[in-house]
């Protein structure tokens, strides 16, 4: 690349309030060298922290919260029940209880279970210190969100809701009406059973339950999570789950 000729550069600037010029001179050449070595830093910076493409981490029908972890204390802890049939894993005497609202649907969900639970569920779910519940909130703009999560209860009955859980999240973009099926055929469940489970709508009761709790709750976009009451919102990745864990094992 052709660096420009030297030559030197003045940039004046009058300070009205006590009546002096200021004046910088700057050779051409050391100022151009600057100004694509500030650009370059600015530009990695912007790609390290996610600048460029990136969302925020959650879905929401409205304008999102922040998706950063907040510091402990920060917020005020949030009293979340567990109803008695809540889907969960991990040990039920876990000193954590991590309280998930998620949509099949929300590929910020897909981004969590792809990139952070296994993790979570290595460092701390399988060693006896934290319990992952589950709680829909499927959101409207989310055509499937809703079946699907009724789907993934109709599993349960037949004590497959994780496998259904990632079925569904490892095959996201085939979500459809005709699919559901198929997943129970090949998880090895009674579809007849399955479908008459979906069909008569045995869930939606128990689907919308969940979704009027977490608006109570003050989750309005998805994921949305309560660890041990703190709440977390947007496909974090792992460090902050795991500064907020060892903080309530602290």
């Amino acid at each position: 690349m052709r660096t420009p000729a030297d030559k030197k550069i003045t940039i004046e600037s009058k300070q009205k309030q006590r009546g002096k010029t200021v004046k910088l001179e700057f050779n051409e050449t050391t100022l151009w060298k600057t100004g694509t070595i500030v650009f370059g830093v600015l530009f990695i910076i912007a790609i390290l922290t996610g600048g460029f493409g990136k969302g925020n981490g959650t879905d929401n029908a409205l304008p999102s919260a922040p998706s950063q972890a907040p510091p402990q204390g920060a917020l005020p802890i949030v009293k979340v029940e567990t109803p008695g049939d809540s889907i969960f894993k991990g040990d039920t005497n876990a000193p954590v209880t991590i309280i998930e609202f998620s949509d099949f649907q929300c590929p910020f969900c897909g981004r969590f279970y792809q990139q952070t639970l296994p993790q979570i569920e290595k460092d701390y779910i399988d060693t006896g210190k934290v319990k992952l519940v589950y709680r829909h909130l499927p959101l409207s703009f989310h055509e499937q969100a809703q079946k699907a999560a009724e789907a993934s209860e109709c599993a349960n009955d037949q004590g497959k809701f994780w496998e259904y859980h990632d079925m569904i999240f490892e095959n996201q973009a085939a979500l459809s009406d005709a699919i559901f099926s198929q997943w129970a055929q090949q998880l090895g469940l009674d579809v007849n059973t399955f479908n008459d489970c979906l069909d008569s709508g045995k869930y939606t009761s128990k689907v919308n339950r969940d979704n009027s709790d977490a608006q109570k709750y003050g989750a309005s976009g998805t994921p949305t999570f309560f660890i041990n009451g703190q709440k977390v919102v947007g496909a974090q990745p792992f460090p902050a789950f795991q500064a907020a864990i060892d903080a309530q094992l602290s």
